[in-house]
């Protein structure tokens, strides 16, 4: 079989350390959903990536989080309002952060991730469609513009939103998905979808005092995967209390104490 073929390994098969989820890539060090953040993202060994995708002004796909560009590029602008190429005379910094210090981290285009992607084939990469997005330029045109394109990774994908429409869309073609909620959902929540998502996010502040394995046998065949998780131990005791996967910004970090705390 062509390496780049080569399905993921289940989840129940790693380490707690592995089955971390570098969301928006190494989001404490670099700005969150650059290229250069998944990369090292990928480099500390991140076996799970999230990243947000918007459409521009002439439908082109690209990897942004907010729904104007005042944090992440210091503009007074947006995504949408723009075209591709006039996009392009912005970058993706975070200088409330960094300051200068990436100010010529360009803003990347979906294709750019798959390349990536075609390289870590044994990676999962969580492709949340943002609501802003969806609202914009409407369900039908945002899958347009981008499923042609993750075609060739479509194995490795898992298309996720806070948007039913959009899961349910994806789902019925055929594609892996998951399921964004702001609060915890009830037992049946998931008797709503044709094709049940493959994935549920919550954040963490949500379970309460819910008992997340006797919750999950509602759920059959459903993963849960908590956000934002900063702490290595908490995200150690999510994952042993029955959580399948947690979101952290910080990856290296994260994977290097939870590996440390394995070893004590």
């Amino acid at each position: 079989m062509n390496d780049s073929f080569v399905l993921p390994e289940s989840i129940e098969s790693l380490t707690l350390a592995d089955r971390l989820v570098a969301h928006r890539g190494y989001a404490s060090r670099y700005p969150e959903n650059s290229l250069l953040a998944v990369e090292r993202a990928l480099y500390h060994g991140a076996r799970f990536i999230e990243v947000d995708i918007q459409l521009t002004a002439d439908a082109q796909p690209v990897l942004y989080h907010d729904r104007d560009m005042k944090r992440l590029s210091g503009a007074e602008n947006a995504v949408h309002l723009l075209t591709y190429d006039e996009l392009n005379r912005y970058s993706l910094h975070n200088p409330v952060v960094f300051g200068d210090r990436f100010a010529d981290e360009p803003i990347a285009h979906l294709q750019q991730l798959i390349n990536l992607m075609l390289m870590h084939p044994r990676v999962t990469f969580f492709i949340e469609y943002k609501r802003v997005a969806l609202e914009n330029s409407g369900l039908e045109q945002t899958l347009k513009a981008t499923l042609p394109l993750l075609e060739l990774v479509r194995h490795q994908a898992v298309l996720i939103s806070y948007s039913e429409g959009m899961v349910k869309a994806a789902a019925e073609q055929g594609w892996r998905t998951g399921m964004v909620m702001d609060h915890f959902p009830e037992q049946n929540w998931y008797s709503q979808f044709p094709v049940p998502p493959e994935f549920l996010f919550l954040d963490y502040n949500d379970i309460g005092a819910r008992i997340i394995q006797e919750e999950k046998q509602h759920w059959p065949g459903i993963s849960l995967a908590l956000f934002e998780v900063t702490d290595a131990v908490d995200a150690q005791s999510w994952l042993l209390q029955g959580a399948d996967l947690v979101e952290t910004f910080a990856i290296g970090a994260a994977r290097k104490a939870m590996l440390s705390i394995a070893q004590t």
